[in-house]
């Protein structure tokens, strides 16, 4: 037992020394876009396209290759003056450069050496170097590069359109993170408002007692006036578990915060209220979308350039393949005499003297033609470009669409919303003086208890909905800026 005590004991020790956090909305602000776990999200989608684009680049880059055969045989000519060259070595090293226009350079060098005989002939490393200059070129379907630079285009501008989208995911999490904040604000002002009734409906709980004592009222009055308690007891413990349950979501978010006691710093309603219904005043008075604060439409443009160039690469699906192969080179053998004939040496460096000393230059070229057969390939080439307009025309309808309501619904909702805050208001000071009188007329004898509560329950009701109301033009500005991140106004405090 005094160990179990010892246990609680140390736990509510150690909940009582929490570190505390002051939690302001600017500090918030900032955590969405340094410490967010969700960030990394953001960044890989960004990172994915990246990569795809850069690893499309690097095929347009330099590489170099090489190679080393060597051969060793014993076998005998099947006819006298056929050589036979028992031991061969071949070198070769190149560069190779791939362009997006559809072509492919080529430059090598290659070395032959062998060593051999012959009807009663010695060849001691006859060599043969030759230096070799290629082109490959598409001549229909990637004619001068017309597919690959827009495969190419398209990757760097879906590059640019999820680094675009990457900030308006960071937009639109801070703008959930902050109404999370203005939440726990609405919860904390509805909590003040109900802990003031309950602390005066207990006031007029001990005011019965007293009167019953007094033989003024009776035991069914006190017994009301008890309820009323409960009741405004329960409302805020429904309020506080409200609060727990923001407090986990805020948690979950932002680990760092796991373990430390979340406090609400100080916070100026009435100003936020004021910049509120000054951006609101602000948007009504945009005839136009403000496009140029927001970076949807830059994402929308670059989807419609990326759609026409994949209908034009899906247009060539079927086409047929022509392709030409062109090289040029130039070749030194070294393969002298010395005796007559019987003995034929040769090395690197007098192939190379022949070249510089005679002419031994070749040509080759050839065309290539592939024309694919069948429907397979035409009935696949529909469905690609089916699929290519109706997934742009889709994603490019959905944020235009998204982009005009925002702004068109924001227009509306706010100017209703704040004519509601406006009656709803008025409506709170009406039943104040109301509830005042009531109070007075109670305590005169005048009225039953009951018409006082129901009076106090419907202030109390009139003031939370206030705090609803303001939560959901906050909420509707904060929807608002998620989309129009950029928009000039003071409540908008995205951090660049």
């Amino acid at each position: 037992m005094k160990f179990l005590f010892f246990i609680s004991t140390a736990i509510v020790f150690s909940y009582g020394h929490a570190e505390e956090v002051k939690l302001s909305e600017q500090m918030l602000t900032e955590m969405s876009l340094t410490s967010n776990p969700n960030l990394d999200q953001i960044e890989a989608t960004f990172l994915d396209s990246k990569i795809k684009a850069e690893e499309l680049k690097d095929k347009f880059g330099f590489e170099a290759y090489s190679g080393y055969n060597y051969l060793n045989t014993n076998e005998r000519a099947t006819i006298s003056f056929i050589p036979i060259f028992r031991n061969i070595n071949q070198y070769q090293i190149g560069v190779r450069k791939y362009t997006k226009y559809g072509m492919v350079l080529d430059a090598n060098t290659s070395v032959d050496a062998r060593w051999g005989d012959s009807n009663n002939t010695n060849f001691d490393q006859v060599t043969t170097t030759t230096y070799e200059v290629g082109l490959q070129m598409d001549l229909w379907k990637d004619f001068l590069g017309r597919m690959t630079k827009s495969q190419f285009d398209n990757l760097q501008d879906l590059k640019k359109k999820d680094e675009l989208q990457a900030s308006i995911s960071k937009a639109a999490f801070v703008t959930n993170t902050r109404k999370l904040f203005w939440n726990l604000i609405g919860n904390e002002e509805k909590i003040k408002i109900t802990q003031r009734l309950t602390k005066k409906a207990e006031q007029q709980a001990a005011d019965a007692r007293r009167r019953k004592a007094n033989s003024v009222s009776d035991t069914a009055e006190v017994a009301r006036f008890e309820s009323l308690v409960h009741q405004r007891k329960g409302s805020l413990i429904n309020l506080k578990y409200e609060r727990e349950m923001l407090l986990k979501s805020l948690r979950d978010t932002f680990p760092q915060l796991a373990g430390k006691e979340v406090v609400l710093a100080p916070y100026n309603k009435d100003k936020i209220l004021f910049d509120i219904l000054a951006c609101s005043a602000k948007i009504n008075e945009e005839k136009n979308v403000p496009y140029k604060t927001t970076s949807y439409d830059e994402v929308i443009s670059l989807l419609r350039s990326v759609q026409t160039r994949q209908t034009q690469i899906d247009e060539t699906y079927d086409d047929v393949d022509l392709q030409l192969n062109l090289k040029l080179r130039q070749v030194g053998v070294a393969s002298d005499t010395d005796d007559g004939g019987s003995t034929y040496t040769g090395s690197y460096a007098d192939s190379l003297e022949d070249i510089a000393d005679n002419n031994r230059s070749g040509m080759e070229a050839g065309i290539a033609l592939t024309i694919p057969f069948g429907e397979d390939k035409k009935a696949t080439k529909t469905v690609k470009e089916a699929y290519t307009e109706k997934s742009f025309l889709a994603n490019i309808n959905m944020m235009d669409a998204k982009v005009r309501s925002t702004h068109q619904q924001t227009q509306k909702s706010v100017k209703l919303l704040s004519e509601l805050m406006k009656e709803q208001k008025a409506n709170s000071r009406q039943l104040a003086i109301r509830v005042k009188e009531m109070k007075r007329k109670y305590n005169q004898a005048r009225i039953p208890e009951y018409a006082l509560i129901q009076d106090e329950d419907s202030l109390l009701q009139s003031d939370l909905s206030v705090v609803d109301i303001q939560l959901l033009v906050i909420g509707t500005m904060l929807d608002y800026f998620g989309v129009f991140h950029e928009y000039p106004c003071a409540f908008n405090r995205m951090v660049k």
